[in-house]
């Protein structure tokens, strides 16, 4: 009776974890945020849209599941950033399914030349790579994103062609919107050349060569979440003095244990040091994603954080 009993309960453990394990099928399958924050504001309820990496998790610690592969093959389009962002991609040929359509978000884009010269220095070769690297963080190029994406999305169904294109427009005008503001703001307050700092390793080199911004990271090599040693911290919080910055730049989604203990060690000498996040969009919280923030949301906050620093400096 007992063995019964035991096999009865394997039975139904193991519906119920088949049941968790169910893949639930969408339309456009999305490996980062922004262009699932793209396809969602162009699609409304005419598809469904989904993201791979969970609301709140760190990029670099994604690993795709066989439930991922599943959805992608199943998928009428995947979009991805890039292969070496998505490296675990593999073969573009064989990721989808005989209906897919495979999107490389890294080949629908052209850079377009910047509109201030040569007032930054130029990058050295790591600058130039990270600022291609994270090509979506240029606002300009986030808008050619969009019409890429809207391209593929009509080509799905063309009798969705004059709403999707609606949608689509509204939101790169408000991009643009925003972009421009941005762009104005820099040249009227002559902030042009200006340097703020980051803590970590810098995402934002489009960003700031877009608005003539030389973003300087202080010390890329640590990671943001660990314990400093004793001499890294008094490394670092000479760094800081040095330059004469009371506002540090953190990434987004990691916990800045090692900016806070600079922090706190500047505190203890009596020198103020505020933290302020510059969000690079890979991915946003789950409490984000429930009040669904996007890409122009995050580029406005961004913008007013810069505000913050970049009057400090007056």
């Amino acid at each position: 009776m007992k063995k019964f009993s035991s096999l009865i309960f394997l039975f139904f453990t193991l519906i119920i974890l088949s049941s968790c394990q169910e893949v639930i099928y969408t339309d456009i399958v999305t490996t980062m945020f922004p262009q699932y924050d793209f396809a969602q504001a162009i699609v409304g309820d005419d598809y469904t849209v989904s993201l791979l990496l969970p609301p709140g998790a760190e990029i670099h610690d994604y690993e795709v599941t066989s439930q991922d592969l599943a959805k992608i093959k199943e998928s009428k389009l995947f979009i991805f950033t890039s292969l070496e962002i998505d490296n675990w991609i593999g073969d573009v040929e064989t990721i989808g399914g005989k209906d897919t359509f495979v999107m490389n978000l890294s080949e629908s884009f052209v850079r377009e030349p910047l509109i201030y010269g040569d007032i930054l220095d130029p990058l050295d070769e790591e600058g130039i790579h990270a600022s291609e690297l994270h090509f979506w963080t240029d606002p300009t190029i986030a808008v050619q994103l969009i019409d890429a994406i809207l391209e593929q999305i009509i080509a799905l169904d063309p009798q969705l062609e004059a709403q999707l294109r609606a949608r689509a427009t509204t939101y790169i005008n408000e991009i643009v919107e925003l972009d421009t503001q941005i762009k104005n703001y820099m040249i009227d307050h002559e902030y042009l050349g200006s340097t703020i700092y980051f803590a970590g390793h810098n995402a934002l080199g489009a960003f700031g060569q877009r608005y003539g911004l030389n973003i300087v990271s202080l010390f890329e090599d640590f990671k943001p979440d660990v314990d400093l040693t004793s001499n890294e911290l008094i490394s670092f919080t000479n760094i800081v003095k040095q330059t004469n910055t009371h506002y540090l730049f953190i990434e987004e989604l990691v916990f800045p244990k090692a900016a806070n203990t600079i922090v706190n060690q500047l505190a203890s000498d009596g020198y103020d040091l505020e933290l302020l996040e510059f969000h690079g969009y890979h991915n946003i919280s789950s409490s984000d994603y429930e009040k669904g923030v996007t890409y122009r949301d995050l580029l406005e906050q961004n913008f007013l954080h810069i505000q913050t620093v970049l009057m400090s400096t007056i």
